[in-house]
């Protein structure tokens, strides 16, 4: 039964769904002024950044194959969309909810775990960052950058990288203590894979020191398997193996640092 506990775990699909669709129907009133920010600022970099350096840029070799700048920056703008909006709901939404709102606490109230309230908050995070990089990724469609049946297929990439970056965003909610500290992961570890992952251009160009960093951190291996419709990356499996590694790591690094903050 749907309501049942998983055995042995004390979880249910209920309770996590319960959660989960309480943030929905509170995202449904302001679903306008939250969303527009993070969705069109990977829109706005597209046709920006794509545009504006296209005449400069006609074309560049992505793994031996010459492609448009605009092609080869497409799939990096989705893989931004998936990372700004599943992060900053991490982070700061469950920030709020746990620290000013005390919806964590609130929940608890009813007969949920800890457990399926963490997952239903992080799934949150994940829905918010998949739709945030499909949205993206229809625009690149129809500009013609990307394949629209290549965007279907990537669904199931879309959904790990947001929970990979959802899991981020928590842990940063449970290790900060203001909302301004939220500052430091942006600008130690949001920005520099932003910048450096290979979003703008290819990461051979770094210095070896900085793109072998570059290519620990895991919007690299995203952008490289959304890549796959210009050319179909070198060890796909081990850098599928990798997000799905990272996605764990951060999840139950986020489990263990915001459960003593719910019951101090």
């Amino acid at each position: 039964m749907l309501q049942g506990k998983l055995a042995g775990s004390g979880l249910s699909f209920w309770g996590i769904y319960s959660v989960w669709r309480r943030h929905a129907k509170v995202y449904q009133n302001t679903w306008l002024v939250n969303s527009l920010p993070p969705l069109s600022e990977p829109i706005i970099y597209l046709l920006g950044f794509g545009f504006g350096l296209s005449p400069l840029i006609p074309e560049l070799i992505y793994q031996g194959r010459a492609v448009t700048y605009l092609q080869f920056i497409g799939p990096g703008m989705i893989a931004v969309g998936v990372l700004f909006q599943s992060f900053f709901e991490g982070a700061y939404g469950s920030f709020i909810r746990l620290q000013f709102q005390k919806t964590w606490q609130a929940l608890l109230t009813a007969p949920l775990t800890f457990t399926e309230v963490f997952l239903g908050d992080w799934l949150w995070a994940t829905t918010r960052g998949t739709l945030a990089g499909f949205t993206t990724g229809l625009v690149v469609v129809l500009l013609g950058l990307y394949p629209p049946l290549a965007l279907v297929l990537s669904l199931p990439l879309l959904i790990l990288g947001a929970l990979l970056f959802g899991g981020i965003g928590l842990l940063t909610a449970g290790l900060v203590r203001t909302v301004d500290q939220i500052n430091v992961p942006i600008f130690l570890v949001v920005v520099p894979m932003f910048a450096l992952c290979g979003t703008y251009f290819p990461r051979d160009n770094l210095p070896p020191i900085l793109g072998g960093i570059a290519r620990f951190l895991p919007l690299s291996a995203l952008i490289d398997l959304l890549r796959w419709p210009l050319a179909w990356p070198a060890f796909a499996p081990v850098l599928l193996a990798w997000l799905i590694l990272w996605a764990g790591v951060m999840g139950g690094l986020a489990w263990r640092v915001i459960h003593p903050q719910v019951y101090r």
